[in-house]
């Protein structure tokens, strides 16, 4: 078998505060032969996600290309479930062409959706949405759920999912483009620009007047200081990301630790790494709302695996729209 050469995205440098491209630089690297239970995926797509930033903390990973889930096509393969050809979803690796056990690849139905929706609306990205909701949520239809970064590939799946669930919806978002979104295309029931909200307190109070039941969290910071002020008696809390806080140090959240006791609020922190064997019950029902125009979905495809670098910084500038997905090829 040949061993042809693939582009890795190697992590180069610990970034000094926020990310930028610099921390990263472009290699060749061999491709070595799959060993025997092991399949070669040529990569067609790779996931960008915020949770990335804390792998950046680890000093071990300096020097190997970033880990990452990947959407592809089998290249070479030694494991039986697999043949050439074959599309696939696996954590793979910044490159070109990776080397993964089988038993960490799954094959994917492109006739059923694009490839790229399997690292988002049909992926772990809303695997995310669907799972917090459905085991921590409580969920009875009529109450309100309140998204942070709503507009997001995460966050946007958890308010459409609410809104099947027959909850009232509202979230805040980023620019103005994307509130629009969030009501006229997806159907929020109220959303806000929390960047230029003057009082996020009265703006989420504004956005839920009779106050949030359920909040999923995926910011932190003032943003969750508000939403927390906004809580009912009972509410929910789910915690799944805190962008806010990726590139700085934590600041605190909590108004009122008594407002834990006089409203009886439940917080809890998930990953969507507990739920992982539960990712082809998702996709069964999504692509049912799918193929019914009840879910949407949006993308923002950078194209050329040496952009990769400088589409991760700006991640966490909130430049995106939808999920944040390089095209290797």
């Amino acid at each position: 078998m040949s061993h042809p050469t693939t582009i890795q995205v190697v992590y180069a440098e610990r970034p000094n505060g926020g990310v930028s491209a610099d921390s990263f630089k472009i290699i060749s690297a061999e491709v070595a032969d799959p060993l025997p239970g092991q399949v070669a995926i040529r990569n067609h797509y790779l996931s960008l996600d915020p949770y990335m930033r804390n792998i950046l903390n680890t000093p071990e990973m300096i020097g190997r290309p970033l880990e990452g889930r990947v959407v592809g096509q089998i290249w070479a393969s030694r494991h039986p479930d697999f043949k050439e050809g074959d599309w696939v979803f696996a954590m793979g690796r910044w490159e070109q062409i990776s080397v993964v056990e089988g038993t960490a690849a799954r094959h994917v139905n492109i006739n059923v959706a694009p490839a790229s929706a399997y690292l988002g609306a049909l992926g772990f990205t809303g695997l995310t949405a669907w799972s917090g909701l459905k085991h921590y949520g409580a969920l009875t239809a009529g109450e309100t759920l309140f998204v942070s970064a709503a507009s997001g590939a995460v966050g946007s799946m958890a308010g459409q999912i609410g809104k099947i669930r027959g909850l009232r919806v509202a979230g805040c978002a980023g620019t103005d483009d994307k509130v629009a979104w969030l009501t006229d295309e997806l159907g929020f029931d109220a959303a806000f620009n929390h960047r230029t909200a003057s009082n996020l307190t009265a703006a989420v109070s504004a956005a839920c007047p009779e106050g949030i039941d359920v909040d999923y969290e995926n910011v932190g910071g003032a943003v969750f200081d508000a939403v927390f002020r906004n809580m009912r008696l009972g509410g929910r809390i789910l915690i799944c990301g805190a962008i806010s806080q990726y590139q700085r140090a934590p600041q605190p959240c909590v108004p009122n630790i008594l407002d834990f006791i006089n409203k009886r609020l439940n917080m809890r922190g998930f990953s969507v790494r507990d739920h992982a064997a539960e990712i082809q019950e998702y996709i069964d029902e999504a692509a049912a709302w799918l193929r019914d125009g009840k879910l949407k979905y949006r993308e923002t495809i950078v194209t050329g695996i040496e952009n990769t670098p400088a589409a991760f910084a700006k991640l966490f500038s909130g430049e995106n729209f939808g999920k944040l997905i390089v095209d290797v090829r």
